[in-house]
């Protein structure tokens, strides 16, 4: 499998704000995220489509129990996705379900960092920028637009860095233009 494109976004007071990874292609841009929102903890695969040509870039979103569904006839992409998510999981998230995860949440714990139904891994957070109130971590090759299209989109509260930063209520998007709509 390709590398994955990461982002992930912790708050030490708050938990996790997103996690989020995907793949590039000629045309699109393909992934999964999870991170809180409305409905508490909410995760999806998506697709960008004509994200990287100059059409009008379209999203898609699935839940993991649709992704074999009929939201894309690309059947390798959806394998793909299926491995992406499993091995993104693995190296950088914890969720509270798994008996595993026990260590992972008593680390956090004793470091009095807020936890949650998902977790960073704790030996992860070591790797994140800490310069400002949310902590984050980008992979070398992450692009900020495709951030930036999915926080317009995503059910999930994080709306991006730059939004957030804006705005004078946090986790709310302040009105702007959308060039990609």
């Amino acid at each position: 499998m390709r590398n994955p494109r990461i982002f992930l976004c912790y708050a030490p007071r708050a938990g996790l704000r997103c996690a989020l990874a995907y793949l590039a292609s000629a045309h699109d841009a393909y992934g999964w995220f999870v991170g809180p929102g409305e409905r508490g903890m909410e995760s999806a695969y998506f697709v960008i489509e004509d994200f990287y040509t100059p059409k009008q870039a379209r999203y898609v979103a699935v839940a993991e129990s649709d992704l074999h569904s009929r939201w894309t006839r690309d059947e390798a992409m959806c394998h793909e996705l299926a491995g992406l998510q499993d091995a993104f999981v693995h190296e950088w998230l914890c969720f509270r379900a798994d008996p595993r995860a026990q260590g992972e949440f008593e680390a956090y714990a004793g470091d009095e960092l807020a936890g949650g139904d998902v977790i960073v891994r704790h030996e992860r957070l070591n790797r994140f920028s800490k310069l400002q109130p949310n902590w984050t971590y980008y992979a070398p090759e992450f692009e900020h637009g495709v951030l930036e299209h999915l926080a317009r989109r995503w059910p999930l509260d994080y709306r991006g860095p730059a939004r957030e930063a804006s705005s004078p209520w946090p986790g709310a998007a302040p009105p702007a233009a959308d060039a990609r709509k």
